[in-house]
């Protein structure tokens, strides 16, 4: 990885079925810290880029929770990252993973685990869109643990329930 999440809002690896020109597993960085003050404005902003057919983008407001073009753009085979971190939590994110994951993508978000391995995580999936609020659940960190041993967790705990990654 040549670019530093710790430089981004956002980290965006492209699915199999993501509808942009974007190959399976690239990593997109989005929202310069220090340019783009709001995740949300990133985000949408990305997508309008990569999706100008995708109408759904156009109808999101800016006012909105992150969640929603979140949402969106793991329906379109993405992961998302969010950088979160700051001087009063520290070095935090959260990981949305769409519902099938490619091996390319694993392998990334295998890269970006070793890149923020001491980072507190928290993994959102089955997410789901229902009257302009996004269910998810959450597998969260626990204290005093990374993102390697988070992810390492998480793996273990969704292969008993048999995902579609």
């Amino acid at each position: 990885m040549e670019k530093n999440i710790d430089n981004y809002k956002a980290l965006i690896i492209s699915g199999t079925n993501d509808k942009s020109n974007d190959v399976d597993g690239q990593l997109n960085f989005v929202g310069p810290i220090g340019e783009c003050d709001y995740h949300v404005d990133c985000l949408l902003e990305y997508a309008l880029d990569k999706y100008p057919d995708v109408q759904i983008f156009k109808r999101i407001p800016s006012n909105c929770e992150p969640n929603v073009p979140i949402f969106f753009l793991t329906w379109l085979n993405n992961v998302v990252y969010i950088n979160i971190s700051g001087r009063r939590v520290g070095k935090y994110g959260m990981l949305f993973m769409p519902d099938e994951v490619s091996e390319k993508q694993m392998a990334q978000i295998n890269e970006l685990v070793k890149t923020i391995s001491k980072a507190k995580v928290d993994i959102v999936y089955n997410m789901d869109f229902d009257d302009g609020f996004v269910d998810f659940e959450e597998f969260d960190y626990k204290n005093g643990q990374g993102f390697k041993e988070t992810w390492k967790e998480f793996l273990q705990t969704i292969n008993e329930k048999k995902p579609k990654f």
